[in-house]
């Protein structure tokens, strides 16, 4: 009769446990990782950077000690992500993803764009609004 008990206690503690869990995933879910930049490429020459960035409207390239990077998009939310990472593949362009460090106002802005980003299901309008995120990124990363 005691061990019943036991299994009954020791099984609804399991159930509690699980239900915390789950609550306290849900709750975070929306939780917002270290950005990832999407870098198309690194080249040592300008000029096969430029032809690199000419591939996805609105790539950047920024310069790295003797090298160009090309930076095809910055994501930091798991939906935009995902949105980003098809976007490149529909353009048949290779990627290596990369955390990079922003400011806090940089962070808001990606964030702010990650907003619309996330309601928006057509293709042009991903790529229109990935291409001005990188604009105003750029703008003040130089």
């Amino acid at each position: 009769m005691k061990m019943k008990k036991k299994l009954k206690i020791i099984f609804l503690a399991l159930i509690l446990g699980g239900c915390f869990a789950l609550i306290t995933l849900l709750k975070f879910s929306s939780f917002k990782s270290v950005p990832q930049l999407y870098q198309l490429g690194v080249y040592k020459n300008l000029d096969n950077a430029e032809k690199m960035a000419d591939e996805l409207p609105g790539a950047i390239i920024l310069k790295n000690e003797d090298t160009y990077q090309v930076i095809g998009a910055i994501a930091r939310s798991q939906v935009s992500k995902e949105k980003i990472e098809n976007l490149l593949s529909k353009e048949n362009l290779n990627y290596y993803k990369k955390p990079i460090n922003l400011t806090s106002d940089e962070l808001q802005m990606v964030d702010d764009y990650e907003l619309m980003i996330e309601k928006v299901s057509d293709y042009d309008t991903l790529k229109l609004l990935n291409e001005q995120l990188l604009k105003k990124l750029e703008e003040r990363m130089k």
